[in-house]
């Protein structure tokens, strides 16, 4: 039986779709079929006794139609500086089994090519986030009306687990694992605090 778990931290999302991601509407992505990367910055966690602080994780997935509607082909990139028991508990929490939205993501995924443990490095000021040799991808605001915050979308399908996002473009964008590969530049990005739980 799963542990209690929490993590608390920055969610950094690029995606293929054009800017507006359809699929916080529930909609169909743009091209039919969306190519995604999810990056993980955890600034607090905890799974059972073992913390989880400063530790990071990239999801890469792609849906062949609707993201709702699953069917995802996805890999997981984890953390090198997690101790074996941090290891666990990622592996455990992310790969959705424990419970909380990471198993409503997981359930989404029909075939998982594998779990990596890489160099990942994410920069949430920036808007940033690495794989070494595999991904990296960076995130520009698209700016409000009032010139001065980012256009968001509040009340969106992940909420309240996934905070109002904040919505960007991404500047360069790429990903090459797995026999997939996919370059997102100058196509949708989102950004926001996450606060997941469980079981």
């Amino acid at each position: 039986m799963a542990e209690k778990w929490n993590l608390e931290g920055d969610w950094i999302n690029s995606c293929s779709c054009d800017s507006g991601c359809p699929c916080l509407f529930y909609s169909d992505p743009t091209t039919g079929h969306c190519d995604a990367m999810d990056a993980f910055h955890i600034r607090k966690g905890k799974y059972g006794k073992v913390k989880l602080d400063g530790l990071n994780a990239v999801m890469v997935s792609r849906s062949p139609g609707n993201f709702w509607k699953g069917n995802w082909t996805a890999a997981l990139y984890l953390d090198n500086k997690a101790t074996p028991e941090q290891r666990a508990a990622l592996e455990t929490v992310l790969g959705g089994k424990a419970g909380g939205a990471p198993a409503v993501l997981a359930g989404l995924i029909s075939n998982l090519k594998g779990v990596k443990y890489g160099s990942v490095k994410i920069d949430p000021s920036k808007r940033w986030a690495m794989v070494d040799g595999v991904l990296e991808y960076q995130l520009k605001p698209t700016e409000g009306g009032d010139k001065s915050k980012p256009i968001m979308v509040a009340n969106h399908p992940l909420n309240p687990d996934v905070d109002s996002m904040s919505m960007g473009v991404g500047i360069k964008s790429h990903y090459k694992d797995f026999d997939m590969e996919f370059d997102n530049t100058g196509k949708d990005g989102n950004y926001a605090g996450f606060h997941f739980k469980g079981p």
